[in-house]
């Protein structure tokens, strides 16, 4: 009976016991079940909290992560890409020989990577891809584009001479500078359909500070914090006028050509645009319509508008101006023309050109007809954002005298001293450029190209007497430069 009731007080126990397993089976119920679903969810906001206060809405509706500084990257790391375009019409031309254009095109490139995502340091979101437009008259040397990193697109002018209806336009293209109707492949800029914004320049180009700011304007709308504070900082020509809800290029004009009362024609070495095909196909209109009117009156030029009468205005100069005024009106911004593009010209009515004569009251005022205009002959170098190397002629023509004499800086234009310093910021590129290639690949070779001695604090050992002839071309060896596109080049965000 012991043994028995042994037994039953053990179960006895057992019994008193269940309710104690009913509560432990309810607990995990609750844990599983309700509590830690609720702390995956607070960690995933937690997360996401700290992923939406670096982000931003690309144009896609993809979010995009901020990444160094504000950079930009997709779901898959990849930040918003601008094309960066140029154009090549011909091999070589009377102010550039044919190493000098390379060098050019090499420290252009050294420059648009300098200023992107790719070097952490330029505090820019934005990445990069070259293309360079080449006239089928140019493909001969084009390949050594392609060595850089360029994707090359060989075509024709868009049209051709004989296309064009107006008569005085069809018989005296061919003559406009610098390329009569094969300048028109620049037009192809808007084709690039690849990427969201196309920024076209001529190779004497080279960009000091990133351009973020246009890029946002263009991607972000004003409505929100990003766009409007892209807006605000923004330096433009006239500073109070409206931008245009959306932007679809910003430029830059030629004032330093301006005849009094007449338009002021585009400076077609530098353009910032969205690519378009019925942009493209309504430029393309317009030429073959050719209503181009001869002279020099305030009726002439494109339309009969006053877009004319200057340095190629029947082609590239003219033209974009023409079609952002009269065409699509208010689709653009112009930009401070000391600030970007700079070329350090006078913009002022001095003694060029000699027709000034006959407007003695306008002597040393502005030609954009406003008071206190910036003197971008003077222009703080800080303060510029690219560099068009005309006025203050090509770093790699080794210009460093002053005068009227061909090929020399001229006083008229341009101030010597300012000129100086320009011309020492793309010698500063190519330094940058050198050093790294010595640094990377061990070739010492790349310092033979700075061992110049005239004007070394300007020139840094690339010039060994004044002009082209004068000039020391960049002295890495072909394998050198390989693997600099490969390594110094590359993308590292």
């Amino acid at each position: 009976m012991a043994r028995i009731n042994s037994i039953n007080n053990r179960r006895g126990d057992s019994g008193q016991r269940r309710p104690l397993c009913s509560v432990r089976l309810l607990l995990f119920v609750v844990l599983f079940v309700i509590i830690l679903p609720l702390l995956i969810w607070v960690q995933a906001q937690y997360y996401e909290a700290i992923i939406s206060s670096s982000s931003v809405i690309a144009s896609d509706g993809d979010v995009v992560v901020n990444r160094n500084n504000g950079a930009s990257s997709s779901s898959t790391t990849t930040p918003t890409t601008i094309a960066y375009a140029i154009s090549l019409i011909k091999c070589s031309d009377f102010q550039s020989s044919t190493s000098g254009l390379l060098d050019a095109a090499t420290i252009l490139r050294h420059s648009i990577h300098k200023q992107s995502i790719r070097t952490p340091s330029s505090g820019s979101k934005y990445d990069y891809k070259l293309y360079a437009i080449v006239h089928t008259n140019a493909a001969s040397c084009s390949n050594i584009l392609s060595d850089l990193g360029y994707e090359i697109i060989v075509k024709d002018s868009p049209v051709q001479a004989e296309e064009i209806w107006g008569e005085y336009l069809r018989k005296h293209i061919h003559k406009e500078w610098c390329c009569g109707s094969d300048e028109f492949v620049k037009l192809l800029a808007y084709t690039i359909l690849d990427h969201p914004i196309v920024v076209h320049t001529d190779i004497d180009f080279m960009y000091v500070k990133p351009m973020d700011d246009l890029y946002d304007a263009m991607l972000l709308p004003s409505s929100e914090e990003g766009g409007r504070l892209a807006r605000e900082r923004i330096e433009m020509e006239y500073p109070d006028k409206v931008m245009p809800e959306k932007i679809d290029a910003f430029l830059t004009r030629d004032y330093h050509q301006v005849i009094p009362g007449r338009k002021a024609a585009f400076q077609a070495g530098f353009i910032v645009l969205r690519p378009d095909m019925d942009t493209f196909h309504r430029y393309l209109e317009i030429i073959r319509e050719g209503n181009y009117v001869e002279g020099f009156s305030r009726e002439n030029g494109w339309g009969g508008k006053g877009y004319g009468g200057v340095v190629g205005s029947m082609a590239m100069q003219g033209l974009p101006a023409y079609f952002y005024d009269e065409i699509k009106p208010n689709t653009s911004v112009e930009l401070n023309g000391c600030r970007y593009n700079h070329m350090g010209a006078d913009i002022f009515y001095d003694d060029v050109p000699n027709f000034i004569r006959k407007y003695k009251d306008l002597h040393g005022k502005c030609r954009r007809n406003v008071e206190g205009c910036e003197d971008c002959r003077k222009t703080d170098v800080e303060l510029i954002k690219n560099i068009h190397f005309t006025n203050c002629r090509k770093p790699w023509n080794c210009a460093g005298k002053g005068g009227t004499q061909k090929g020399y800086i001229d006083p008229r234009t341009a101030d010597y001293d300012h000129c100086m310093k320009v011309i020492r910021k793309w010698h500063e590129m190519r330094t940058d450029l050198e050093d790294s290639i010595k640094e990377i690949t061990g070739d010492t070779a790349v310092f033979d190209g700075q061992k110049g001695e005239y004007k070394k604090d300007i020139f840094m050992g690339h010039c060994n007497d004044d002009g082209q002839d004068g000039y020391i071309p960049i002295s890495a060896s072909k394998d050198a430069m390989a693997t600099a596109a490969e390594q110094i080049w590359s993308v590292k965000w």
